[in-house]
This record gives structure tokens, sequence and C-alpha cells, in this order.
């Protein structure tokens, strides 16, 4: 399957703000079903510290990571945070801009909007202000694009249905995300582990930086 760059609906910049609530409070319940935020949670730990998420939407995540974990968390987006929220969100490009500082960063379904330039910018910038790194995304495969149409799509707003199946083929393949981190931390004492679920639902790079 050929990457695809097109761009999302969720990426218009003129999405009234109300809608664009309702596509993140859709798209927390799609991570959870997909057991995406479990598998986040697995390799935080008890007591990680503080956590940053990069690109977090609206801080859906980063609540429940407040209210389970008891931590300090921030949120890192592009777009602002909303006005009533209660999880600090600072705004700007993860790839370029000083990123805050934390224990760990976290970052669910991102990187399949980024070009593998700046996939390989992002790691580095996040090793400059955190020590561990857990990067969660898609796999660019005919199975979970299958999965995804027949079993949630369905059940999804429209928008969130359109862009679930072209995250997909955004996404990246298990070989082309290894060869972007190994890449990132080429002449570092980096710790890298990398994992691909079954059916290619997901797959996840872990990162540390001793």
């Amino acid at each position: 399957m050929v990457r695809v760059t097109a761009t999302e609906l969720l990426e218009d910049p003129s999405l009234p703000p109300d809608v664009v609530a309702k596509a993140y409070r859709d798209l927390a319940r799609t991570q959870s079903l997909l057991r995406n935020t479990a598998a986040i949670f697995r390799r935080l730990g008890k007591n990680p510290g503080k956590v940053l998420d990069i690109g977090c939407g609206q801080g859906a995540f980063l609540k429940e990571i407040r209210g389970k974990l008891g931590v300090a968390v921030i949120g890192f987006d592009l777009r602002p945070a909303p006005a009533d929220s209660s999880i600090p969100i600072l705004t700007g490009n993860a790839a370029v801009d000083p990123l805050p500082e934390a224990d760990v960063a976290v970052s669910i379904c991102l990187a399949h909007h980024l070009s593998e330039d700046e996939v390989v910018s992002m790691i580095r910038n996040v090793s400059r202000s955190c020590r561990r790194l857990i990067l969660l995304d898609l796999v660019r495969h005919w199975m979970p694009l299958t999965l995804f149409r027949v079993f949630m799509s369905p059940f999804l707003i429209r928008i969130n249905a359109a862009d679930g199946a072209t995250s997909i083929k955004r996404s990246y393949t298990p070989g082309e995300m290894r060869r972007m981190v190994d890449e990132a931390v080429r002449g570092t004492n980096a710790r890298v582990v990398h994992t691909v679920a079954p059916f290619y639902t997901r797959q996840v790079v872990e990162i540390s930086w001793r």
C-alpha cells in the first residue's frame, strides 16, 4: 500500500469549535475502545512522573492520566486549548518549537500526520526536554484498514470515520518507523523498543535516553 499524504477533515482550521470538540470526544472514546490508551498506561507504569502529551487535542487522555495516576500533566498541540480546559496545553509545532520539560512524553496517533523528516525532528526535540518517549501510531497495512472499515467506521461520527481510513493510509510501516527512529537517535545512548500489535492494529516505540 502506497502512503498517501491527503489532509484529514479535522485538520481544517475553519471547523467550528463545537464540531472540533465533538470530534475529539469521539476520538477519545475510539482510542479507548481500540485499547491504545491502555497500551500507553502499561508502559507508563504506576509513577511515571510528569507526563507531556504531544498532539493532545483537547486533553482528554491527560485528564485520564491525572485521574488514575495522580501525576502532573501538560499538553502540547497545534490547536489552542479550549477556554474552559482544566489541563494546561501549550500551542506549537512539536517538530521545531521548544517543548516543556517532563519525565515522559507520550504521543498517540500523531506521527502519521508528519513527514519523515518531521518525525525525526520531533523525536530529537523530545530528547531535549524528556527522558522517555512513548510513541504509538497506526500501521499502513490492508488488514487494519479492513478491520476499521468493517468494525469501527459505522459507529463513528462522519469526520472521524473518514479520517480514520485516511490516517491508516497516511501511517508508516514498521520498517519505515524503525528507520526514522534509528536516524533520530543515532549517536546517542538511547534505548529503543519497537513493538507491533497483532493484525497490525498499532505500533509502539519506546525510547529512553540514559
